[in-house]
C-alpha cells in the first residue's frame, strides 16, 4: 500500500471542508496567493508565495518562504517544521489540520483538489463574509485566537462549552482581544474569563460581527501571557488538589464553630471570604466576584480549611 500520504484538511475559513493531498510523487508544493502556485489561497493575508511543502529523508516538511504574516503551526510561528498527523496550520484566514491517509484511500474529490485550487485562483476573497466556526476538539481555542490575530479580525468570538452548557464571548478589535465574558457570571474579571475559557476543550466556536462600543475594563495583557498564566494556574490547582481537598465550583461553604483563631489575625482576603461564607455565599460567588486569581482563592480556602475555620 505504500507510506501514508499527508492530507491538508481545511477546518474553517472560506475553504472549509476541502482537502489537499501532499503526494510524494512530486518534489514539493508551493502555497500562496499567486495563480502560479500549487495550492492557491485567494486571501489578502496570504503572500504570493507563502510557504512550501517538500519531501526530505522520507518525511514531509513545511518551510515558510518569508511570508509577510508568517505561518503558525500548533499555535506557534514556524519557519520550518516536520509534518505529523494532527498538526494544525494557520495560513492567513485559513485553519488546516494534517491527516494521514493510505494512498488507496484517497478519494477522487481529494485527488482533484489541485485542479480546484487553480480554478479558484481568480476568485474574490470573500472570507470575511463567511462564517468562521469549528469545534474545540479539532482546534484549541489558543489556535483560533492566534489565527484571528494573524487575520486581524474584528468581531465577537462565541465559545460554547457543551459539557457544562456555558457560553463565553471574546471580543476582538483588529485581531487583538480586549474583553471577555461568560454568560450568567456577572462581574467576572475579563482576564479571569479568558483564562477559564482557555481550559475549555469540548464545544464549538463561531465568529460573529459586531463588538460593544464600551466595556467596563479592557484586557491589556497579551495572548501569550494569558495562555501561560492559565496553564500555570491550572497546573498548580491540580497539584493543590492532590494534597488537599478543594471545593467543587458550586459547593456551599460553612463556618466551623468555635473558631480556633481570632478573625483579626487573618489576612484581608481571608476575612472577606469568612464574611461571605457567614452570609451563606457559595464558592462560585467567591470565585466569580473576587479580583484575586482562581489560584490565590483556592490556596486561601484550603488554608482556611486546614486551620479548621471552614469546611466544604
Amino acid at each position: 500500500m505504500g507510506e501514508d500520504v499527508h492530507v491538508l484538511k481545511f477546518l474553517t475559513g472560506k475553504y472549509k471542508g476541502e482537502e489537499f493531498p501532499l503526494s510524494p510523487e512530486r518534489s514539493s508544493y508551493v502555497v500562496g496567493r499567486s495563480s502560479e502556485v500549487d495550492l492557491v489561497l485567494a486571501d489578502d493575508a496570504v503572500s504570493r508565495k507563502h510557504l512550501r511543502f517538500y519531501f526530505e529523508r522520507g518525511r514531509t516538511w513545511l518551510g515558510d518562504l518569508g511570508s509577510q504574516n508568517g505561518t503558525l503551526v500548533n499555535g506557534k510561528p514556524a519557519t520550518r517544521h516536520c509534518l505529523r498527523a494532527g498538526d494544525r496550520i494557520a495560513i492567513g484566514s485559513s485553519l488546516l489540520c494534517v491527516v494521514a491517509v493510505k494512498p488507496g484511500e484517497l478519494s477522487s474529490t481529494t485527488k482533484r483538489a489541485g485542479e480546484r485550487s487553480r480554478a479558484r485562483s481568480g476568485a474574490k476573497d470573500d472570507s470575511a463574509s463567511r462564517s468562521m466556526s469549528g469545534a474545540l476538539d479539532e482546534i484549541p481555542l489558543v489556535d483560533v485566537l492566534q489565527w484571528l490575530g494573524t487575520s486581524r479580525k474584528t468581531g465577537t468570538l462565541m465559545v460554547k462549552r457543551t459539557d457544562v452548557a456555558k457560553i463565553g464571548r471574546i471580543y476582538l478589535r483588529d485581531g487583538f482581544f480586549f474583553y471577555a465574558t461568560i454568560d450568567g457570571i456577572a462581574g467576572l474579571d475579563p482576564e479571569k474569563a479568558m483564562m477559564r475559557m482557555m481550559g475549555w476543550t469540548k464545544g464549538t466556536f463561531a465568529l460573529e460581527n459586531g463588538v460593544p462600543e464600551n466595556v467596563p475594563k479592557e484586557i491589556s495583557t497579551t495572548l501569550e501571557h494569558v495562555l501561560m498564566e492559565s496553564a500555570r494556574q491550572e497546573d498548580e490547582i491540580q497539584h493543590l488538589a492532590e494534597r488537599s481537598p478543594i471545593p467543587a465550583y458550586g459547593a456551599e461553604l460553612r463556618l466551623l464553630s468555635p473558631s480556633p483563631v481570632r478573625w483579626r489575625e487573618l489576612q484581608p482576603l481571608e476575612i472577606d471570604m469568612i464574611q461571605d461564607i457567614a452570609e451563606r455565599r457559595s464558592w462560585a460567588h467567591i470565585l466569580d466576584t473576587y479580583p484575586a486569581s482562581d489560584l490565590a482563592l483556592h490556596k486561601a480556602i484550603v488554608e482556611l480549611r486546614r486551620r479548621k475555620l471552614v469546611d466544604y
